[in-house]
């Protein structure tokens, strides 16, 4: 580790490697020091869901359709993560947040695949949204060179690995903390009681059917069950860049997804048809996937 960090104080500024300040930026919830956390919660997050591929060989990904040779390139996305956990630590020092233990549900590499993808898009996300905390121009340039090795991973297990589209739109979505730690939590199964709690709310998950298309009709809920509804109208949001298309959510929990949505798409049920803020968020984010070919064709892809 030691051997890490003395090559990063060659290649960057020594203010980098130093311990981020306390202050607030105007209207922010988050100081530097918990929005660095916050990336190196992610970092965790990531690096022991990879941790998991010891628990496959590249015969078994080869026995499952896959390219055996997916299997090292895991192993060095793996690594990375792993390296980006160290830099984060380095900078945080003693304040930096442990490792929780995590629930991952893979049960075979097709599942480890389908996992990666989410995991990736959360990173995308994360990394989208934390740098609007951040004032220090040396964390900026380092939470930004992060960001974009993520998105790098994010292509190649939708290009290479699942013979998709490596992108989405023009844009990554950027979600509130709040939301993406939500979709994190549902993986977390405890972290340790030094950890200080981030400092965001924790939305009810939000669940379709496992396999959806856009213009179905599909039955969603909410778990734990979401406040009476009485006789408050609720909308499901459907977030795909830096657009959203907002339709309502019917009382016997159904919902009509639009039918031009391609690619990430995270839906998110509110109590407001003009905000998707947390104060209007009710439950989710749920991550969904609809894939298109390189004509623009909505295609089923397995994973």
């Amino acid at each position: 580790m030691r051997a890490i960090f003395a090559f990063l104080a060659l290649v960057l500024p020594p203010s980098v490697l130093s311990l981020p300040s306390e202050r607030r930026d105007s209207g922010s919830a988050l100081t530097e020091i918990q929005a660095l956390n916050f990336a190196l919660s992610l970092e965790h997050f990531q690096y022991y869901f990879y941790e998991r591929l010891h628990h496959y060989e590249p015969r078994d990904f080869s026995n499952a359709g896959l390219p055996p040779w997916s299997h090292g390139r895991y192993a060095q996305i793996s690594s990375h993560e792993l390296t980006h956990a160290q830099f984060l630590q380095n900078i945080l020092d003693d304040k930096a947040v442990q490792p929780c233990t995590y629930n991952f549900p893979d049960t075979d590499p097709r599942s480890f695949v389908k996992i990666s993808n989410i995991v990736e898009a959360i990173a995308s996300s994360t990394y989208t949204t934390l740098a609007k905390y951040l004032s220090d121009p040396d964390y900026i340039i380092s939470i930004s060179s992060i960001h974009s090795v993520e998105a790098k991973h994010s292509a190649w297990i939708n290009a290479d690995v699942r013979e998709g589209a490596a992108w989405s739109t023009a844009f990554d979505a950027p979600l509130s903390l709040s939301q993406l730690y939500t979709i994190m939590n549902g993986f977390i199964a405890s972290c340790p009681s030094s950890n200080p709690l981030p400092p965001v709310k924790i939305f009810p998950a939000l669940t379709f059917p496992s396999s959806v298309m856009p213009g179905q009709i599909v039955q969603v809920s909410f778990s734990p069950a979401a406040p009476k509804r009485d006789s408050q109208t609720l909308y499901a949001w459907f977030i795909s860049g830096f657009k959203a298309l907002v339709v309502p959510l019917r009382s016997d929990m159904t919902v009509t997804i639009p039918d031009t949505l391609q690619g990430f798409v995270f839906s998110v049920i509110t109590n407001n048809k003009e905000s998707v803020s947390d104060d209007a968020t009710v439950a989710g984010p749920a991550f969904l996937v609809f894939d298109y070919d390189y004509q623009g064709n909505d295609q089923s892809l397995p994973m």
